[in-house]
């Protein structure tokens, strides 16, 4: 399996699946990435895959010009902004092949909006891969807590840059359904096999998170219904989202 990211089985996971569609075309693969930080997570795709074409949108202005160094400069767009329907005049194109959004939308105050963004933004055969995380709500250090109190009340202020709040599985599929998307695949990643992972010496990294995702990989294929209980154990959800 080639590691395209370290870390963090859902974006592997996701990442896999853009490697998967790349390796079937030499046709240009486009990806818009929803709260893109500094681009890291796509250095080692873009480097591979010629032919992927990728837009990032990341409100912090010094992240924007991190991602701008970090990947290649003839295939990437950097838009500083948040992922609202604002921002769409501003974008190469209209409609992607993939839209990703990872580790991001805990921290997006306007969801329902987001999500409409999302759909916006798909071709009429393409993907959306999010996955989200719950490290910040269930296991918060006094830091996160702060951040939890503070965040949601600064954002009903008109600041959205500290929001951060759980997503409840209700709710994401509320959005989902209502910005007329259907769940091609949902999962469960990043159980506290994540802990393990970072005391681990570097040269092994890379094959520990081939046999993690296996793991993860197998126990999702148990049937375990996921609810918001399930946060404390599977610290990140995973959907794949096509248009209706």
């Amino acid at each position: 399996m080639k590691i395209w990211t370290l870390g963090n089985a859902a974006k592997l996971y996701s990442l896999n699946r853009i490697a998967a569609a790349a390796e079937q075309t030499t046709d240009p693969i486009t990806i818009i990435d929803l709260g893109c930080g500094e681009g890291k997570n796509f250095m080692a795709l873009m480097q591979h895959f010629p032919h992927i074409h990728y837009v990032g949108i990341e409100p912090s202005a010094a992240d924007c010009a991190a991602a701008r160094a970090n990947l290649p400069a003839g295939r990437t767009t950097i838009i500083q902004g948040y992922a609202y329907e604002g921002i769409r005049p501003q974008l190469p194109q209209l409609h992607y092949d993939f839209v990703v959004s990872f580790s991001v939308l805990e921290h997006v105050y306007r969801r329902a909006e987001y999500f409409k963004f999302i759909a916006m933004c798909l071709k009429p055969d393409g993907r959306a891969l999010i996955n989200y995380d719950a490290g910040h709500f269930v296991q918060p250090s006094w830091k996160e807590r702060l951040k939890n109190v503070v965040g949601p009340a600064l954002a009903r202020l008109g600041d959205e840059s500290r929001y951060q709040a759980f997503v409840h599985e209700a709710d994401a599929q509320r959005w989902i359904r209502a910005a007329g998307l259907t769940v091609v695949e949902s999962g469960m990643f990043n159980t506290r096999l994540k802990g393990v992972y970072k005391t681990l010496p570097e040269s092994h990294r890379a094959d520990f998170m081939a046999r993690w995702l296996d793991l993860e990989l197998w126990m999702n294929q148990l049937g375990i219904a996921y609810n918001d209980s399930l946060a404390h154990t599977w610290f990140t959800r995973y959907f794949e989202l096509a248009p209706v």
